[in-house]
């Protein structure tokens, strides 16, 4: 059934989203969160005669969600997109809203705010045109996925939908898959004593270092496995290492966090088990050497199969609406698609085209988002009428 979406709606909407200051608190302590955001989109639903529920997560964080019931006998779809954004740090109007040249300028312009405002567009589209579903529909507008994404893992233990779309930007292309990443904290202990007398102290800024080493040649190592056709290879890197108290003294402690991002063949355990052996090697090979690692952090890397319905059906949308055959693509950074995935969800990742992603200038390009709506609208009525 083709009508016509409210491109006016869509554009307003997505300004004063813009407008509105939803950095995570997490990475700024002086940000909002996501509570003011999330009564304006919980106000916006109301406004459309449906039902908006606020899920309380932290002191002013929340998700917001709403379910449009089916009739029965189809397949039920979640679209989940964030409120949350990274900080604004020397940017001149972070939360302009400014509409130049087709594009739309701001703070979560394209990340992910223009992404919200499609899924909101296809709601007021259902309603006005009291179209019917056979499978639910939920929005799902989440807190924190810039940082820990407590909203969606709240998120998977409330609802559950045979697939999701996540709207995040990827130049009205289809992300089939991204990388994990994992965070581990190496720690060395030594012996302090005065730097004059070498055979009372023990160095654990040196044994750090030794394990730096083996930790390059690691880096090496993943550089030179196959590539995911999507994804290329795997890499860490080290951001901060911090060690001893004092110079002329022998370091007693040494800390050092490494980053690793990971393929979807990768897990927690492999990983950990890796990172153990090269302890296990210089402890065999270096007197009074004591180290330990442990994982910090890990998100997994995900990946959907082209061939799955939801795909499909978002591939015929994207031909449909724009005329041209979209690519499939894969993301370098970690999504809350990792989470909906490994709850059961079959989940795809499309979203408008843009730039600025964490950048001072951050903006979207108008035509996108209208044509991210459209895409929205005719993958949710052939997929959610399927028979399960």
């Amino acid at each position: 059934m083709d009508i016509q979406l409210d491109h006016q709606f869509l554009i307003h909407t997505l300004q004063q989203l813009i407008r509105i200051n939803s950095v995570n608190p997490s990475l700024d302590p002086h940000a909002p969160g996501e509570a003011k955001i999330g009564s304006f989109l919980a106000q916006t639903i109301k406004n459309m005669n449906l039902k908006p529920k606020i899920h309380h997560l932290e002191p002013g964080r929340v998700n917001v969600t709403t379910v449009i019931k089916g009739t029965g006998g189809g397949r039920s779809l979640m679209i989940n997109g964030h409120m949350d954004t990274v900080g604004i740090y020397n940017m001149k109007e972070p939360f302009s809203g400014t509409i130049s040249e087709g594009k739309i300028f701001g703070r979560g312009s394209i990340d992910m705010k223009a992404g919200i405002a499609a899924a909101l567009t296809l709601v007021k589209a259902l309603v006005e045109h009291k179209i019917k579903l056979k499978g639910d529909l939920i929005i799902a507008f989440v807190a924190d996925e810039e940082y820990a994404s407590i909203g969606t893992e709240h998120l998977v233990k409330v609802y559950q939908t045979d697939a999701a779309i996540v709207t995040e930007p990827t130049g009205l292309d289809i992300c089939l898959a991204h990388k994990g990443f994992g965070l581990f904290e190496f720690s060395t202990t030594g012996k302090a004593a005065h730097g004059s007398l070498p055979e009372k102290g023990i160095d654990a800024n040196m044994h750090m270092g030794m394990i730096m080493t083996e930790l390059n040649r690691l880096s090496h190592k993943l550089q030179s496995t196959s590539p995911h056709p999507l994804l290329g290879r795997p890499s860490l890197h080290i951001p901060v290492i911090k060690g001893g108290t004092e110079p002329f003294t022998y370091a007693e402690n040494c800390k050092m966090k490494m980053e690793i991002r990971t393929l979807p063949r990768d897990t927690l355990e492999k990983t950990l088990s890796e990172l153990n052996a090269i302890i296990k090697k210089l402890s065999a090979r270096i007197d009074n050497f004591n180290a330990a690692v442990k994982p910090i952090m890990w998100r997994d890397p995900y990946e959907i199969d082209k061939t799955n319905k939801i795909v499909t059906k978002l591939f015929d949308s994207v031909k449909g609406v724009t005329g041209h055959t979209p690519s499939y693509i894969g993301h370098p950074w970690w999504e809350d698609s990792s989470l909906l995935g490994k709850a059961g969800m079959d989940t795809v990742i499309i979203g408008p085209k843009g730039g600025g992603l964490h950048a001072k200038k951050e903006w979207v390009d108008i035509r996108s988002v209208i044509d991210l709506t459209g895409i929205l609208y005719k993958t949710t009525l052939n997929y959610c009428n399927l028979l399960p």
